[in-house]
């Protein structure tokens, strides 16, 4: 398999993938780290010798640095809890303040007896970090391996003749007509899926957040209804207003799965139920702290929600990745 295609796949699938997986198997100031940079890596073009230099390649160094960092803070905190007893005496039992602040922080006494709670606070930022190293070697290996290809390509360049360089510019020019062609095509089925998904993300699950997705839902469709254009600046425009309110959105029902944010908002009270913060998760009590259950008493829409608003928000970003691509080609 291609290099190229190995850095896509782990840039592309997995690493999304650990950083989800590290988002929903835990809910504290660590794992929001982790859920912002879901957030951000979207909006960075894919891995090339080109990007790996620029914003890409500083991401992708960023995100393994955190969970490095975050890898070793685990180690520091837990050798020094059970290496110096007046640490673990100042925290306290379960339920006291210092106990509480630091379960919310994700430096906290690990449950001995339950190791699936061990892995499911340790690991995400294992996984995190092997998969962003991985990533970084797979970047260096392929700026190495392009460089070498340019160097051949120069040397051999001087045998080739005026007819065969007429016949590779005509080719090269033909692909760069398909793919134009391609990339059009698909920003129109992107602006599509974006303009569905926002009715969608308006009216699964109604509340004053959902309300401002229909309402631009409405506004769209009405313009268009009138014939009236939408040129690619407005609607670029109306993609980032839409990523950043999707992110808040996603940031709102992120920090309201924890103990704390249900403990100021109940979710059966009134600023809880106008705004759509569900409480998906139930988080541990004060005999099983570390506990982690799947509130199943709601209706199908809550659990489909976030998943509506995230698919929503990718969209988006891809949508204004590909016209951003075709602008700087021209």
């Amino acid at each position: 398999m291609d290099l190229q295609v190995i850095v896509w796949l782990f840039y592309c699938l997995l690493m999304p993938t650990v950083l989800l997986t590290a988002c929903l198997f835990r809910y504290n100031a660590l794992s929001l780290v982790h859920f912002l940079y879901l957030l951000l890596l979207p909006w960075f073009l894919c891995p090339n010798k080109h990007t790996i230099r620029g914003p890409t390649g500083r991401f992708i160094r960023a995100v393994f640095c955190t969970s490095l960092l975050f890898v070793l803070a685990h180690i520091c905190f837990q050798t020094v809890l059970y290496t110096y007893p007046p640490l673990n005496i100042a925290i306290g039992d379960n339920c006291s303040q210092w106990d509480v602040i630091s379960r919310h922080i994700g430096l906290s006494r690990l449950p001995l007896d339950d190791p699936w709670s061990m892995i499911r606070l340790l690991c995400p930022d294992l996984g995190v970090c092997v998969v962003a190293l991985v990533t970084m070697v797979l970047c260096s290996r392929l700026v190495s391996n392009r460089e070498m290809v340019a160097a051949a390509n120069i040397t051999s360049l001087e045998d080739y003749t005026t007819e065969k360089n007429t016949d590779a510019t005509r080719a090269k020019q033909l692909a760069e007509r398909l793919k134009a062609k391609a990339r059009k095509m698909l920003r129109d089925l992107g602006r599509i899926l974006a303009i569905s998904l926002l009715a969608l993300a308006g009216i699964t699950l109604p509340s004053a957040f959902s309300a401002i997705y229909f309402l631009l839902f409405i506004g769209v469709c009405t313009w268009w209804a009138c014939h009236l254009p939408i040129s690619h600046l407005g609607f670029n425009a109306l993609c980032v207003m839409v990523g950043f309110f999707t992110a808040g959105h996603m940031v709102c029902l992120y920090l309201y799965q924890s103990l704390l944010a249900q403990g100021m908002f109940p979710p059966h009270s009134l600023w809880a139920r106008l705004f759509g913060l569900k409480d998906i998760i139930i988080p541990g009590n004060c005999s099983s702290p570390y506990d982690l259950n799947l509130n199943a008493d709601h209706d199908w829409p809550v659990y489909v929600n976030p998943g509506i608003l995230l698919f929503l928000y990718v969209t988006v970003a891809t949508v204004l990745k590909t016209g951003y691509n075709g602008t700087s080609n021209q």
